[in-house]
C-alpha cells in the first residue's frame, strides 16, 4: 500500500515515548509532501506540545476529516486499539519482525508490512520503510518554542544543559562522572539539569547535586514539557544519556554528546560534527556493557570539541 495514489489527508499512530516520536518527524513531512496536507500525529495527549513544532504534522484529535490512509507505527495492542478508533479508509501496520504480528491485526489492518531495520537509525528506518527516498533522507526538525515556555528559573544567557536520565535506568551514566563534568567543562557557562519525574530518576538526580559544583540550575522533575522543550531548544550545548533530551536537542539544533551505555548508537543517533556519541562499548569488552564504562575525561574532551566548534 503507498500513499501516492491517495487523495486526503495521512495519519500516523503511535503509543511510543518522547523520543520516539521525535523520530517520526521526518516522515510526517514525507506523507505531508505525498498529500498536500498536514499529517495528523496521534501520540500521547502529554505530547501534544511536541507535535505543535513539527511544521508538517497537526495534532490528530482535533482532525474532523476521516484519512484517506493511516500507518501505526508501534506495534502494540493499545496501538492497534487507537489505530481502529481513528477514521481511516486504509489502514496500515509497519513492524520491524514477523513475531510483532497478532492474528487478529488482519481484522483492523488492510496491510502488514514487515520491513527489518538492520542497522538503520530509527528515523530513517521509518521514512525509507513508507516509501521515502534514502538519499532524500534529513533527520528531525523542530521549530523553535515560543518564549512563554521558558521556565522561570532558566537563565536568561547562554547555558549548558544537562539531562542525566530516560526512562530506562540502565542507560544512566554515575553520579561521579556527572559532577566532573559539571566541574570542569563550560568555560564559566552555567550548568542547568533537567530529568525525569519517576523515582529512579528524581533520586538519580539527587545524586548528582549533591556531588555538583556550586551554582547548578537544578530543574530535574521540575518541568512541564513545554519548559522541557524551551530549555533544550535554548541551550549551548546539551550533554544527555541516549533518550529523549538527545533526540530533541538534534532536532533543535543543538549541539549534543550523548552517553550510550548497553544500547546500540547508530539505531539512535544520526551522526553529525555538532551531534556526537561516546559508547560503553568503545571502553568494555562486557557485551551488554554499563554507562559507567565512558570515562569523565572523554566526555570532556568531546565537550570541549563541540564547544570551540560552536564558539
Amino acid at each position: 500500500m503507498s500513499g501516492d495514489g491517495f487523495n486526503g489527508a495521512c495519519a500516523l499512530i503511535s503509543d511510543k515515548q518522547l523520543g520516539d516520536v521525535t523520530l517520526l518527524e521526518p516522515v510526517t513531512r514525507l506523507l505531508a509532501a505525498r498529500s498536500g496536507r498536514p499529517c495528523a500525529l496521534h501520540v500521547k495527549e502529554a505530547f501534544r506540545p511536541l507535535v505543535g513544532l513539527m511544521a508538517q504534522a497537526v495534532w490528530g484529535p482535533d482532525q474532523r476529516e476521516r484519512a484517506a490512509l493511516s500507518w501505526t507505527t508501534s506495534w502494540s495492542t493499545r496501538a492497534a486499539w487507537t489505530a481502529l478508533r481513528v477514521p481511516s479508509r486504509r489502514r496500515g501496520l509497519l513492524v520491524n519482525q514477523p513475531r510483532h504480528v497478532r492474528w487478529w491485526y488482519q481484522l483492523i489492518f488492510r496491510e502488514v508490512r514487515i520491513e527489518p531495520i538492520g542497522r538503520e537509525y530509527w528515523a530513517q528506518y521509518f521514512w525509507r520503510a513508507l516509501g521515502g527516498e534514502p538519499e532524500a533522507f534529513t533527520p528531525p526538525q523542530l521549530s523553535l518554542p515560543p518564549e512563554d515556555w521558558r521556565h522561570p528559573e532558566l537563565p536568561e544567557g547562554p547555558f549548558l544543559l544537562a539531562n542525566p536520565t530516560a526512562a530506562w535506568p540502565s542507560k544512566f551514566w554515575t553520579p561521579q562522572a556527572w559532577a566532573e563534568v559539571m566541574a570542569s567543562a563550560g568555560q564559566g557557562l552555567p550548568w542547568v539539569m533537567t530529568g525525569g519525574g519517576s523515582p529512579e530518576e528524581r533520586r538519580h538526580c539527587a545524586e548528582i547535586a549533591a556531588l555538583a559544583p556550586a551554582g547548578l540550575i537544578d530543574l530535574a522533575g521540575r518541568t512541564s514539557l513545554k519548559q522541557y522543550l524551551h530549555a533544550l531548544s535554548r541551550a549551548r550545548l546539551v550533554t544527555a544519556v541516549d533518550g529523549s533530551a538527545a533526540h530533541l536537542a538534534q532536532a533543535f539544533g543543538v549541539s549534543a554528546l550523548t552517553i550510550f551505555g548497553p544500547v546500540y548508537p547508530p539505531k539512535w543517533h544520526w551522526p553529525t560534527s555538532r551531534h556526537r556519541v561516546l559508547s560503553a562499548f568503545e571502553f568494555s569488552s562486557e557485551r551488554l556493557p554499563s554507562a559507567a564504562a565512558v570515562p569523565a575525561q572523554a566526555a570532556l574532551a568531546e565537550i570541549a570539541a563541540l564547544l570551540a566548534e560552536s564558539a
